[in-house]
């Protein structure tokens, strides 16, 4: 037994020749950081004499530099021959150019111009299409395995659209009342807006306190929004389950700053006073309609942009075949959608708000595109690209946003006050 507790004759030596391998890297090291400080003074001391002797003296290039500005320089001249090739097929026909021909795929397989097809060929098409879209529709409610898929789809989508919304409205509200009481404005918090209990013309109610205060809840509902996008091109394992709702998360964040200008325009509350007092403008002014009219732009490119995340987040290659790409935006685009208006609507009942129930339609904007985009081109093969992750249903989603609307609703039914 004394052998296990005798000490080992190597073990001084061992660690000797370690240190000794530690001071030699430390001094490698040390070594290296000094050429390195030493070229580098030596490369300025010659940048610094050079520019003495001649500072108008044009800068010398390494090679990666001159490849790089060649490089640049040959894409500015293809970019200059695209145009004139623009400009050339434009004079010759505007039409074609601002109308360019449109594919669409043909019954047998391969793809037909539109726009060389007669009248009565377009009509064929359309009933073609439609003939096979009522097929289609027909296999999605007699397989089981697809009406199961569609329905659980579109419960979920709902339940991430109501959640996603009303998340984002409780910010935007918390949002402005902390900037009201940093101006010492007192706040009646409903269910349903944000009451303001001083009379009209207040001492309080300067001119920066209501450009601050109905400006910093869409500002920082957009700011969140893109911090929903960000995450919704997340590599981490567990997040990325939730694509569709951060996808929802930014089409909410995006609809309260301009779905709220817009509403305020109609409505001539919240977000219009905005740019009322930093402009001094009176109603309905040049700089109001272009502001409305850039919020509507906005939005219908945001829908555009992005069309193909909600194919990503399908979470089902079946459900986004070309065959069943129309049933899937209805039951996760368009459907989910029109069920969180109505719900919306039915939880500030009796008393409604006008703005709040513009501001739950105009999300509409960034969805109507996916419904002339998503049988588009570009998206014809997504579901075969492998980027498709599957995503499991869960009640706990559907059950967590019921439980939102209804603590949301009693707790804010009386009010709460806020100094």
């Amino acid at each position: 037994m004394w052998k296990i507790f005798k000490r080992n004759p190597y073990a001084k030596i061992d660690r000797r020749k370690q240190l000794a391998e530690k001071k030699r890297t430390q001094a490698r090291e040390s070594a290296f950081r000094k050429r390195r400080r030493s070229e580098a003074w030596r490369k300025l001391k010659k940048r610094f004499n050079e520019f003495i002797s001649n500072p108008f003296a044009p800068r010398k290039l390494s090679s990666e530099a001159r490849e790089r500005r060649r490089f640049k320089q040959f894409s500015r001249q293809e970019r200059l021959e695209e145009r004139l090739k623009w400009w050339n097929k434009f004079k010759k026909n505007p039409f074609t150019v601002i109308f360019p021909s449109k594919k669409r795929r043909a019954p047998e397989g391969g793809y037909l111009y539109v726009y060389n097809m007669t009248r009565l060929e377009r009509k064929e098409l359309a009933a073609i299409k439609r003939k096979q879209n009522r097929e289609n529709f027909k296999k999605v409610i007699s397989t089981p395995d697809l009406r199961q898929k569609f329905i659980f789809t579109y419960l979920h989508s709902t339940a991430y659209f109501i959640f996603s919304f009303m998340l984002m409205y409780i910010i935007y509200q918390i949002v402005t009342i902390g900037m009201a009481s940093s101006f010492n404005i007192p706040v009646v918090w409903y269910y349903y807006q944000l009451k303001f209990p001083l009379y009209t013309y207040s001492p309080l109610y300067t001119r920066a306190a209501l450009v601050t205060i109905f400006a910093i809840g869409p500002i920082a509902s957009l700011m969140v929004g893109f911090v929903f996008l960000k995450m919704f091109f997340t590599k981490h394992v567990i997040l990325k389950r939730f694509q569709l709702f951060f996808l929802w998360g930014f089409i909410s964040g995006c609809n309260f700053f301009f779905g709220s200008y817009i509403s305020g325009f109609f409505t001539r509350t919240e977000f219009i006073y905005t740019s009322e007092w930093l402009f001094m403008s009176n109603v309905f002014d040049i700089e109001e309609i272009i502001f409305t009219a850039i919020s509507f732009v906005v939005m219908l490119i945001i829908g555009r942009i992005i069309t193909p995340l909600f194919l990503l987040s399908s979470g089902s290659v079946t459900m986004i075949k070309p065959e069943f790409r129309l049933y899937f935006i209805l039951s996760q685009v368009i459907l989910p959608w029109l069920t969180g208006v109505v719900i919306l609507f039915l939880i500030t009942l009796p008393t409604y708000y006008i703005p709040l129930i513009i501001k739950t339609i105009t999300p509409g904007l960034v969805l109507l595109p996916t419904l002339y985009l998503y049988d588009s081109l570009q998206y014809e093969n997504i579901h075969k690209s492998g980027v498709i992750s599957h995503n499991y249903f869960k009640w706990s989603i559907v059950i967590a946003a019921i439980a939102l609307l209804f603590f949301y609703r009693i707790i804010l039914s009386w009010g709460l006050k806020v100094m």
